[in-house]
């Protein structure tokens, strides 16, 4: 069996970890990135397509249109939100997919994507919006999945011709599954045997880690919790933001405790950058709603909101052994729920449950 994977970046390592995951099963797999990677996870093949996101400019004219788009414009499908754009947005979407077109379907050729068994869209996004090329490979009996990460059902919507052709519709946020009941939970598969064990030991000062590239993690409680600790308590904060992923990893492993996101209004819960501290060996401060609790079951992670961080940290900086303890925990609940192979093991019973391969 073949499968592709379109992806517009490579944002958190998963890609090549999903291909490794299939090829260990014995199917090819490959992955098409638009552009290469902000934080330089690798590329297997990046179309280093121009007019994308990864430009500044790009960035700002998404901006003035979501910005201008009147609220009331959403629109939904089946109770699900879709996008919806105006003439004008519609409009510049069309220009830029006619002056790509002839560069993706050199591409689609030269390797070989048409020959493709299971099609999975990162985010639900095919090479253009009019998704032509999803379209024609679900017309040739070719199996279609979407994995929605976020921002990409909250804000924006399933795209509707995409949305027509899809047989699996997988996520890894918990929210989103109040958003679309078609929506197949899928952890995000981890690589823990990369992190090697160490003896947990505060360092001095205890340092405090948080990687706020997200605007709605709520780092400047974070900030504020550390400048009043620091006070009584000798402690600094490491922020991790705006660096290669190898940068960042670094600066995470010399971290003691680590705060995710306290807000919840990016998404619930956590992200890759706590499996990250996780697998490390260290305790993770974040907000598990009530809702994904439900969800969710046991878990290593430690409860904080915006009022009451700074008092949680201090409960845990006075007792380091109950931080390790928390650790060892962390790193359990990792290898048990994010392994790459109980990962995939969970992606082929969904291929199985919708008919996509045999049932024995």
């Amino acid at each position: 069996m073949k499968i592709l994977y379109i992806s517009p970046e490579h944002v958190s390592g998963t890609l090549s970890l999903f291909k490794a995951g299939h090829e260990r099963r014995g199917d090819v797999c490959r992955y098409v990135t638009f552009w290469h990677s902000r934080w330089d996870f690798p590329d297997d093949i990046c179309l280093n397509l121009p007019m994308m996101p990864d430009k500044s400019w790009v960035v700002e004219i998404r901006k003035l249109f979501h910005s201008l788009r009147p609220r009331n414009t959403s629109a939904e499908r089946n109770g699900v939100r879709c996008w919806n754009p105006g003439w004008i947005e519609r409009g510049l979407f069309r220009i830029r997919d006619a002056c790509l077109r002839s560069r993706i379907e050199s591409a689609i050729y030269t390797h070989r994507l048409d020959q493709f068994d299971i099609i999975h869209l990162d985010g639900g996004l095919d090479f253009s919006r009019d998704a032509r090329f999803v379209r024609k490979q679900a017309g040739a009996g070719k199996k279609i999945a979407c994995f929605y990460h976020g921002s990409d059902l909250r804000e924006r919507g399933v795209i509707p011709p995409v949305d027509d052709a899809v047989g699996l519709r997988l996520t890894s946020e918990w929210d989103l599954l109040e958003m679309d009941s078609r929506l197949r939970y899928l952890y995000l598969p981890f690589d823990e045997s990369a992190y090697a064990e160490r003896s947990y030991r505060f360092h001095s000062p205890l340092r405090i880690g948080h990687a706020s590239r997200n605007r709605f993690k709520g780092t400047a409680f974070v900030e504020a919790a550390v400048r009043r600790i620091a006070r009584d308590i000798p402690v600094e904060l490491v922020l991790i933001r705006d660096m290669p992923h190898d940068q960042a990893l670094r600066l995470k492993q010399e971290c003691d405790i680590f705060v995710d996101q306290l807000t919840n209004e990016g998404g619930w819960g956590y992200g890759m950058s706590s499996v990250e501290a996780l697998a490390m060996g260290m305790p993770v401060v974040t907000n598990i709603p009530k809702k994904m609790l439900e969800r969710i079951g046991p878990h290593p992670f430690v409860q904080a909101d915006t009022a009451d961080v700074a008092d949680v940290l201090i409960s845990l900086i006075r007792d380091e052994n109950h931080c390790r303890v928390l650790a060892a925990a962390g790193q359990k609940w990792v290898r048990e729920r994010h392994d790459v192979n109980a990962v995939m093991d969970c992606l082929y019973r969904y291929y199985r449950e919708v008919g996509w391969l045999p049932t024995n």
